[in-house]
């Protein structure tokens, strides 16, 4: 499919400095379209597949016990049995209980990760809640340093190079900030967000995971 070549840009924010009046072409294809009920089923597609199941009780079929009738069908006085494995005995089978094998989830298909993916980015480009972020080559690494410009934003997102690892490590520790490296960064996460800060040397792996 062929790209568009109409460009948009998004401001460009220098950690340790004032705010830059510079600005980052993006193509257009990264910012994409609305596409609300896309996104919402890529989520769910998401997160059931991901959830690991541990809790796990037997059915009826599965406890030990309850080859024969407790007793004759009449003449005891009491109530009808076939089975101590019935779930209202003490020690049979639990009814509609939890269970860790997990249920067939229809998987999504690339190109519609992808939209899903420039779509949640639209929503934040659209309410202009995301901006590039600038790191500086002298960046420092300790946390009382990177929290003097981040500190204070709720719902803060922030994606990162994987290169940029020991920046990571700093921010991470700063309270209501959320630091995720591009390529491992969920929809779920950007949707949450309240605000997000791209690094500008993650730009081209987003850039490829918006591409259709």
């Amino acid at each position: 499919m062929a790209t568009k070549t109409t460009t948009k840009t998004l401001p460009v924010r220098e950690l340790g400095s004032k705010a830059s009046k510079d600005t980052v072409a993006i193509p257009a294809y990264i910012i994409g379209v609305d596409t609300p009920e896309l996104i919402a089923r890529a989520i769910h597609t998401t997160s059931k597949r991901m959830r690991i199941r541990k809790a796990h009780t037997k059915e009826r079929s599965e406890v030990q016990g309850g080859g024969r009738k407790p007793w004759k069908q009449k003449g005891t006085g009491r109530s009808r049995h076939g089975s101590t494995r019935s779930p209202i005995w003490v020690g049979g089978g639990i009814t509609f209980g939890p269970r860790s094998i997990k249920p067939t989830v229809r998987k999504t298909q690339l190109k519609e990760r992808r939209r899903a993916f420039s779509g949640v980015l639209a929503m934040h480009v659209k309410n202009e809640s995301m901006m590039i972020m600038r790191l500086p080559k002298d960046m420092p690494v300790k946390t009382k340093d990177v929290a003097k410009d981040i500190a204070g934003k709720a719902g803060l997102l922030i994606i990162l190079d994987e290169s940029h690892k020991q920046v990571e490590r700093a921010m991470r520790n700063v309270p209501t900030v959320h630091v995720r490296y591009a390529h491992k960064v969920l929809l779920s996460d950007i949707v949450s967000a309240h605000e997000v800060w791209v690094d500008e040397t993650a730009l081209p792996i987003i850039e490829n995971r918006c591409s259709i």
